[in-house]
């Protein structure tokens, strides 16, 4: 299966890689993008993005 994300969206996707546990400055769009196809989740309390296992498989992929 091959997921298409905007351009914006994979961005937000690697500073997620780079910097875990974001209280991103991020639009919410992109958030919402991410979070729609399981490649990122929000933590109940914080409003913090952080990726999940489909996100980093993701971006592995794309880099080879």
């Amino acid at each position: 299966m091959h997921i298409q994300l905007s351009a914006e969206a994979i961005q937000a996707l690697k500073s997620l890689d780079r910097i875990p546990d974001s209280g991103s400055e991020m639009p919410r769009s992109m958030v919402d993008e991410l979070l729609t196809l399981g490649l990122a989740y929000e933590s109940r309390t914080g409003g913090i993005i952080n990726m999940t296992a489909a996100g980093r498989m993701w971006l592995s992929r794309r880099a080879a």
